[in-house]
């Protein structure tokens, strides 16, 4: 039932990313607005995956998602035609793991400078979903 998946958290973690976007575009070598980038990168990737497995679910009709491990889950996104590419997303993924358990400052400069290759992923899905929602599936 499409009224269980609710885009406004992913949409609004989107829109911060982005707004961290700009204002680093503004002061690139600013450590602190690295980290916030970083940050609203991992949020807007949880955003982002949690609202997928709703979809998969109940626009999708894709049977117990949340069984799935993510990498299974991106693949059936990428098969549905919501991610364009799920390599790009595996890296993603990757980066969103490597904040959480491994942080360093080069890996800290390598996430933030992919942010802006995430965020334009993310608005991607986003728009897909939206038009799946609207379509009815």
């Amino acid at each position: 039932m499409t009224s269980d998946v609710d885009l406004q958290t992913f949409r609004d973690a989107l829109c911060r990313l982005e707004e961290a976007l700009r204002d680093r575009a503004a002061e690139p070598g600013n450590t602190y607005l690295r980290d916030a980038v970083i940050l609203r990168f991992t949020l807007t990737f949880e955003a982002a995956a949690s609202v997928l497995g709703r979809y998969l679910q109940f626009v999708a009709a894709v049977r117990d998602p949340n069984r799935m491990s993510p990498r299974r889950r991106l693949r059936e996104a990428s098969d549905l035609g919501l991610i364009a590419e799920c390599a790009d997303w595996l890296r993603h993924a990757e980066n969103r793991n490597r904040v959480v358990h491994a942080y360093s400052e080069p890996m800290a400069d390598a996430i933030a400078a992919n942010a802006p290759a995430f965020a334009a992923d993310a608005r991607a899905l986003l728009a897909a979903m939206e038009r799946g929602i609207a379509d009815g599936g």
